[in-house]
């Protein structure tokens, strides 16, 4: 029983020293999308893919024109990006930007008539990440911008929040 305690105690040690970087890391964000988010750290966490899936417009554009109609409510995303890294200096501190596309569901409202719409289109984001120092967890701020393709070509929606990452 002993040995077990032991074990376990070297393993409970182990995850709360991590260095900040692993190759996964899995979270949530509150903003516009909120939800959850994974990342995957690629070239000694200089790039990475990222995923994302949410509910969106419930902060910005709840309510809003949209093409003959209006959104009157949140709907959900899906979105994966393509991130490049930055370190500034020795603070803890990354940047980040990346592009991607993005998947939405939402209706809007039409003459009185809720009509269901999926959307299609791109996303880019920036952010700043800092990794917690002797801790797995790392927090973040982002500002994106998602430009929709079909079927309302060029309709634009700002996105972006803030959140929080536990890496391994």
């Amino acid at each position: 029983m002993k040995k077990h305690a032991l074990a376990f105690l070297l393993i409970l040690v182990s995850f709360t020293g991590f260095s900040q970087y692993k190759t996964w890391a899995i979270g949530g964000k509150l903003g516009d999308p909120s939800g959850l988010t994974v990342r995957h750290y690629l070239n000694n966490d200089r790039n990475a893919i990222e995923l994302n899936a949410g509910v969106y417009g419930a902060l910005w554009g709840l309510r809003s024109p949209y093409r003959d109609g209006a959104f009157d409510g949140a709907g959900v995303s899906f979105s994966g990006l393509y991130l490049w890294h930055q370190d500034l200096g020795n603070t803890g501190l990354k940047s980040y930007y990346g592009f991607g596309g993005q998947i939405t569901s939402r209706s809007y409202t039409l003459a009185n008539k809720q009509v269901p719409n999926t959307g299609i289109g791109g996303v880019g984001e920036a952010g700043i990440e800092y990794g917690i120092p002797d801790s797995p967890l790392t927090m973040f701020g982002e500002l994106g911008l998602y430009i929709e393709l079909v079927p309302a070509f060029f309709y634009t929606h700002p996105q972006g929040g803030f959140g929080i990452r536990y890496n391994f």
